[in-house]
């Protein structure tokens, strides 16, 4: 069974939305693109959740796409590293330990985490998320919005920037 890192990244309006206009989008900034695409970059898997598979553009990843979702609806057909999953996020954790190529590499699983703030907080609440990339843009306001408080109380701030109306936090697990 290989080592599984995983790392969450989320971005939230002033008033803690994680949507504006119904997705992420309406929220983000280029330096924020660029800081996203960085953590791509870095990783050998996204994990997204059912709604984030319905509200985001996901018809392209540069690397796999797992969604765990609770319906059979085949979200995003026309990606081609796309596998969809009905069961608990814990348990799918697991089988990507232990099944993700290359299965025989020694080298740690880097997973991306891309959920939704319901995902996210269930995989925070489990102790599954060892690292949070968590950009607040103070110019813009949304909706569902969650508890910043919340959703990093398990984790200590190693590093912060303000970057024009964004704020780059990075925490890491306690």
């Amino acid at each position: 069974m290989r080592e599984v890192i995983t790392t969450a990244n989320l971005i939230v309006g002033s008033d803690g939305a994680t949507t504006a206009g119904g997705s992420s989008i309406g929220l983000s900034t280029a330096q924020d693109r660029s800081r996203f695409n960085n953590l791509r970059g870095k990783s050998d898997l996204i994990l997204i959740g059912g709604n984030t598979a319905r509200r985001e553009p996901y018809k392209r990843t540069p690397i796999p796409l797992y969604i765990l979702t609770h319906g059979s609806l085949r979200l995003q057909p026309k990606n081609q590293l796309v596998k969809q999953f009905m069961m608990p996020v814990a348990d799918l954790v697991s089988q990507i330990a232990r099944n993700f190529p290359p299965v025989d590499s020694k080298l740690p699983i880097n997973l991306l985490v891309e959920a939704g703030p319901k995902l996210l907080q269930e995989m925070i609440d489990q102790g599954l998320i060892d690292y949070l990339y968590l950009t607040i843009n103070h110019e813009k306001t949304g909706e569902n919005q969650i508890s910043v408080e919340k959703l990093t109380t398990t984790f200590k701030l190693a590093e912060s920037e303000k970057v024009g109306s964004c704020q780059f936090n990075y925490y890491k697990k306690v």
